[in-house]
């Protein structure tokens, strides 16, 4: 007995127990009779559709996915070579369903056959679009059996499942990165400024500057050279092939300089970082149609100003700070990657900055964290991974720690900033225990001369 046979038994069993004809199931089932008499009576059966095998499900009061299974046979041994337009329908039902389980055994089944990789490359890129989690598993099917290892379909996938992974832990997070990025030169320009965009911030929520400098060195690269593009096909009067970033392309190459300035920062490097907040500091001369555009020019001239007050902060120059509290109280937005700064400087010069901690405690110490930088990450003027603010709360808490253990202070307020760091290390960044460890022993030997 054939596969095609056992659906149609099935089919055929269950609409005589319910004590129907073709007459009245073709009623109630919107399926024409003479294709249900094709169906079930004939000799040579003709194939069933997925969309009639869930009409017939419905009307005969059975669940979703009934004989699912069977037909996934039937689509694949019924025939000598499987039907795409029938597997595609096929898939995308099992999508609809979240039926994972029945997208793998097809794509399991089809695999015998390497022609169809670009049928399924298409059919994930159309469910992306969709913004459907299950495109995930086609990706994978591509990857594993793409033949060319340098083909743009493998890359988009590899970028898709990279896309898709990034979350709240940093260390997945690299775990991701690790294994797209030797792929990110072979997607397509306007994914590639979306990719080292998203490397870059990856590698800056991990402190590892020398990638995060690399990734921003090559955004800067393509972003500009895109740029020289577009104005040469201004320029010959042609029109524009469409451009299908996640933002204007004034946003990369200005993040490019701002990622760069910022690893410089960290690093004390404070010459190279000048250098490079004189680069996206002004922007005005960017030609670009896009409407974001004044926007974007404005807001790397405000991030110009705080950085050059970091700068200055960090070089020792106290009288700064007053000015820089003036700017935070009107952008709150600010105050947590603004804290790391001016607690790195206060622990490094001396200065007291007991009231800027009390003024705002509120966004030191949120009650959620997470909650609190995914409010603030959908904020049109915060385009950052919610994994560098985290990244910021551990060097705020880890500051914060040194802060009062300088001024020999162990009360009720280290043991909240130990407890938060502790945690936040704990739940998103375990890379930094190391950390944790040499703030413990200074803190041995704060208490054991108290």
């Amino acid at each position: 007995m054939s596969e095609l046979q056992t659906v149609r038994h099935e089919l055929e069993k269950e609409i005589a127990v319910q004590g129907h004809s073709l007459s009245s199931f073709s009623r109630i089932s919107g399926v024409n009779r003479g294709v249900l008499s094709a169906t079930l009576n004939s000799s040579t059966p003709r194939p069933i559709s997925i969309n009639q095998l869930d009409q017939m499900n419905t009307a005969l009061g059975k669940p979703e996915g009934w004989l699912y299974e069977l037909f996934i046979e039937e689509c694949f041994f019924s025939e000598e070579k499987p039907n795409w337009r029938r597997i595609r329908s096929l898939i995308v039902r099992c999508v609809e369903l979240q039926r994972d389980d029945l997208v793998k055994r097809t794509l399991y089944l089809l695999l015998e056959d390497p022609s169809y990789t670009d049928n399924v490359f298409h059919l994930a890129e159309n469910l992306t679009q969709q913004e459907e989690p299950l495109a995930n598993v086609l990706y994978r099917y591509v990857i594993k059996y793409e033949r060319n290892s340098h083909s743009e379909r493998l890359a988009i996938s590899h970028y898709r499942i990279f896309q898709s992974s990034i979350g709240n832990n940093i260390e997945n997070n690299l775990k991701a990165a690790l294994t797209f990025a030797p792929f990110r030169i072979l997607v397509p320009a306007p994914l590639q400024l979306d990719a080292l965009l998203k490397l870059a911030n990856i590698y800056y929520s991990l402190q590892d500057w020398e990638h995060t400098k690399k990734m921003a060195d090559e955004l800067y690269l393509l972003s500009s050279k895109l740029y020289k593009e577009r104005l040469q096909t201004k320029k010959a009067d042609k029109e524009a092939p469409l451009f299908t970033s996640e933002r204007p392309l004034i946003l990369y190459y200005g993040q490019s300089f701002l990622l760069k300035c910022a690893a410089y920062e960290e690093e004390e490097q404070f010459d190279e970082a000048q250098v490079c907040v004189d680069l996206f500091a002004d922007l005005k001369w960017f030609e670009d149609d896009h409407s974001e555009n004044p926007y974007y020019v404005e807001r790397f001239k405000f991030y110009a100003m705080l950085h050059t007050l970091n700068l200055n902060l960090l070089r020792g120059k106290e009288n700064v700070l007053k000015k820089y509290l003036q700017i935070l109280e009107k952008h709150p937005q600010e105050v947590l990657p603004s804290a790391v700064v001016i607690l790195k400087a206060a622990n490094q010069y001396g200065y007291n900055i007991d009231h800027f901690i009390s003024r705002y405690e509120n966004i030191i110490y949120p009650a959620d964290i997470l909650a609190y930088l995914t409010k603030e990450s959908s904020a049109k003027y915060n385009y950052k991974d919610i994994t560098i603010g985290i990244s910021r709360y551990v060097n705020v808490y880890y500051q914060l720690a040194i802060y009062h253990c300088d001024r020999q202070i162990y009360d009720e307020r280290l043991e909240k900033i130990l407890y938060a760091l502790e945690s936040t290390i704990e739940k998103y960044n375990r890379g930094r225990i190391m950390d944790c460890l040499n703030l413990f022993k200074k803190l041995r030997k704060l208490t054991g001369s108290l």
